[in-house]
């Protein structure tokens, strides 16, 4: 019979995370997937018939991937940096609010065509003060989780707005515009069924985790799921996943192949 240090169930990207340290410690490590792929919700897959274009199907922000987690397991992983924000049409009329992060020029014309320069001005204030939440915030990620009167002391004025209070509190008072303020909340609401004033703080807790980022809104391209996971387990783990025959596919993954004994 065989023995492991370790089971875990499951292989998405958190699990082989997880089973990658654990290997690199020297535990002998049993990962267990009922998929017959690995990934999780980070794989990619085709979305659109006819389009050569792969999407993530759930997960997005690699910027939440430390970089010290990159490091630690040499992750082949390419960043590229996302020029366009987000463009938002209007439903009133034929403008539209373009977030062009390269050609100022041109968002400054957005914002004036939808709402004057003061909604772009409170937009650069805004984003000003989520830029210096995460810069403090990000590297606690890897830490053990700090008490909140540790974390209320290390935000200061910035704790009562972005986490005690209602987050569409704040946006609604920061901006004129309803579009303006729609694509603001955006981050707030994504994934939940969140109102815009959430007394539960729920959207607050999906806002941070959108701004709080190492690597400040940046996608990935990664060069293939297989190299992913080939970078995220050693030769001393086993992935035991289900085959879409009744019986299962035992593999054992290197740093470079598969290599699968397949009934």
């Amino acid at each position: 019979m065989q023995h492991y240090d370790v089971a875990i169930i499951g292989g998405g990207h958190n699990s082989l995370v997880s089973a990658s340290y654990l290997a690199k410690a020297g535990k002998k490590v049993l990962l267990l997937e009922k998929l017959d792929y690995l990934g999780g919700a980070a794989t990619s897959s085709y979305t659109f018939e006819g389009i050569d274009a792969k999407l993530s199907r759930y997960s997005y922000l690699v910027s939440l991937l430390p970089k010290q987690i990159i490091d630690d397991l040499g992750l082949e992983i390419e960043l590229a940096p996302r020029r366009y924000s987000s463009y938002t049409p209007s439903p009133t009329s034929t403008a539209g609010l373009l977030v062009d992060k390269v050609d100022q020029a041109e968002t400054q014309k957005s914002f004036e065509k939808i709402s004057g320069k003061t909604d772009l001005e409170s937009w650069n204030q805004f984003y000003a003060r989520t830029e210096s939440i995460a810069k403090k915030l990000f590297p606690t990620v890897l830490e053990p989780l700090r008490k909140r009167s540790e974390i209320k002391s290390l935000l200061g004025a910035e704790y009562r707005d972005f986490i005690e209070r209602p987050i569409g509190e704040l946006i609604e008072g920061s901006f004129e515009s309803d579009l303006v303020r729609g694509v603001v909340m955006t981050d707030a609401l994504i994934g939940t069924f969140a109102p815009n004033r959430d007394a539960e703080l729920d959207a607050n807790r999906c806002f941070l985790y959108h701004v709080i980022d190492g690597f400040t809104k940046t996608r990935a391209q990664c060069k293939s799921l297989n190299r992913y996971c080939n970078h995220a387990i050693s030769n001393s783990t086993t992935v035991l996943k289900r085959a879409t025959q009744p019986a299962s596919i035992a593999c054992s993954m290197t740093r470079r192949h598969w290599i699968s004994s397949c009934g």
